[in-house]
């Protein structure tokens, strides 16, 4: 029994999608049976490229790179030198002349800590803006499905039912393929 036009698809689909760096294409078309012509028309009507994209940045290597941002964040603000918001007259200091006329010049004895803090260890607001869109996109991805997720899913259940059922694995094959394409135009 010969392999089918969807069966061919499906092989050079996941040939695509799944291929490390650049695909190349001419070598997938020559594995799946199919002419260049004919691979590229696919990859472009059912955009494969985002699809590809989709399944090889996985939602794991988003969140870390949140969390990654997050420390680095969190670091730079509570490594950050206190500043003190001490009046400039205290810091500019008064000129005054010795009993022999030269000029010098006098600062007042102050604490810095007794003046409020000017820039400190805790976020600014431009920073607690950042914090919270940070974590508000690591909660939604945590809850939410990603599309790598379905390819992974559907390609189990697929690879499950074609090795007890062909027949029925030719029937979903492209039944899955269409929901995929869907939900990557999302």
């Amino acid at each position: 029994m010969g392999r089918t036009k969807t069966d061919e698809k499906s092989h050079a689909k996941e040939l695509y999608l799944r291929s490390e760096g650049k695909p190349d294409v001419a070598e997938i078309a020559k594995r799946a049976g199919v002419s260049l012509r004919t691979l590229r028309k696919w990859i472009k009507e059912e955009d494969w490229d985002k699809q590809r994209t989709s399944v090889l940045i996985t939602r794991p290597k988003i969140i870390e790179g949140y969390y990654k941002q997050l420390e680095l964040l969190n670091d730079h603000i509570a490594d950050r030198p206190i500043v003190y918001d001490i009046p400039d007259a205290l810091l500019k200091g008064t000129k005054l002349k010795d009993k022999k006329g030269v000029e010098y010049v006098t600062y007042p004895d102050y604490n810095p800590e007794d003046f409020p803090i000017k820039v400190g260890n805790f976020p600014t607001s431009s920073e607690s803006h950042q914090i919270t869109s940070i974590t508000n996109a690591v909660k939604k991805l945590e809850t939410e499905v990603s599309l790598a997720e379905i390819f992974e899913v559907s390609t189990g259940v697929l690879e499950m039912v074609k090795q007890s059922d062909f027949e029925l694995y030719r029937t979903l094959l492209p039944v899955f393929d269409d929901y995929i394409t869907l939900k990557s135009k999302k």
